[in-house]
């Protein structure tokens, strides 16, 4: 399985001078997205490194003579680009470039330790739509199989189809002549197709690929609240996934999920921010995958999806475009130039 330092040090160099960033989705947070979009002509970059680590020890009583304790680790790394197209209209590139994905052992007929790289993101998102306070939006995006392995643990559910997404956005801003000068909230509510009938899910050493038999669906949702300060957005975010068909049996992660992820961003410049977050999952760590596709089934004491993980990012304005804000505001709220 995938060293600790190993992986750290693969997204350092894949990322030189240390560039971690936020969501994917212009305007977004670190997962709820905004009903807001890029100004005509804007260009924003996002990139980001997320991980979560545990040790992996024995399941029950008496442990084997052989057994040795190994740390877990997930790691990914992502770069993504946001550009308004015309007005209230952007589109948005996500490359994973970085991803664990712990397929190896006696069990998998080939052995990878991680995806380099994993899956593209492509959406394209239509918003700003409204008046007053309230704004209201819409984003359809899919999920490129670039990767060579999908279905891996400690992650969301992927088969390796081209996956479809459809969201609804809604956004409340207390200021509305000035979004960013005063507190705001943002709600999602999505439909995730996986199209993965067909789709190879497990290779098992002995009996081969194991083919997923239907296509799995869910239903994604989220809320977040934003306050603002002259230097620091403090954020809070509360997102899930319930699945309206479920994955096979053999998928690693095919149980409903939620997580609350806290989180502030740093703004020195109006040109970049700096981000740190931590999801916490609130759902219970149920397992109903197959043993042959989970981590009770090899004894280990490691869940599905990870009690928690950590996101670091940096947030860039390329090109302001016809964006004419530029300033940030002080501690009054008086806008700075």
């Amino acid at each position: 399985m995938s060293k600790g330092f190993n992986a750290v040090l693969m997204v350092f160099i894949m990322l030189p001078c240390l560039l971690f960033g936020s969501g994917f989705g212009s305007k977004s947070l670190l997962y709820v997205q905004t009903a807001s979009t890029l100004k005509p002509q804007r260009l924003d970059l996002g990139t980001n490194m997320r991980f979560f680590t545990k040790v992996g020890d024995f399941l029950g009583g008496q442990k084997p003579a052989n057994f040795a304790q190994v740390n877990y680790w997930d790691v990914q790394g992502n770069i993504g680009f946001s550009y308004g197209l015309i007005e209230h209209f952007d589109i948005s590139a996500l490359l994973r470039v970085y991803q664990d994905v712990h397929y190896e052992g006696a069990n998998f007929i080939n052995n990878r330790e991680y995806n380099f790289p994993d899956d593209l993101w492509l959406s394209l998102k239509a918003g700003s739509f409204g008046s007053g306070k309230m704004q209201f939006g819409a984003m359809a995006q899919t999920r490129l199989p670039l990767g060579d392995v999908h279905n891996y643990a400690f992650e969301q559910y992927t088969a390796g189809g081209v996956e479809l997404i459809f969201r609804g956005l809604f956004s409340y801003y207390n200021d509305p002549f000035i979004n960013e000068r005063d507190f705001r909230l943002h709600a999602n509510v999505g439909f995730h197709y996986y199209n993965d009938t067909g789709k190879a899910i497990y290779n098992d050493i002995n009996s081969g690929p194991v083919l997923a038999q239907n296509n799995a669906s869910s239903i994604e949702y989220g809320a977040a609240f934003t306050y603002p300060t002259e230097l620091f957005d403090l954020n809070l975010e509360l997102w899930g996934n319930a699945f309206t068909s479920e994955p096979d049996t053999f998928a690693f992660s095919r149980e409903n999920w939620l997580y609350i992820t806290p989180s502030i961003s740093y703004k020195p410049k109006w040109r970049y921010s700096f981000d740190l977050g931590m999801d916490i999952r609130l759902s219970s760590d149920e397992d109903t995958s197959t043993p042959l596709a989970s981590f009770d089934g090899r004894e280990l004491d490691l869940p599905n999806y990870p009690s928690w993980k950590m996101t670091l990012g940096l947030n860039v304005i390329l090109n302001s475009g016809k964006d004419k804000f530029r300033g940030g505001f002080d501690s009054k709220g008086n806008v700075k130039e």
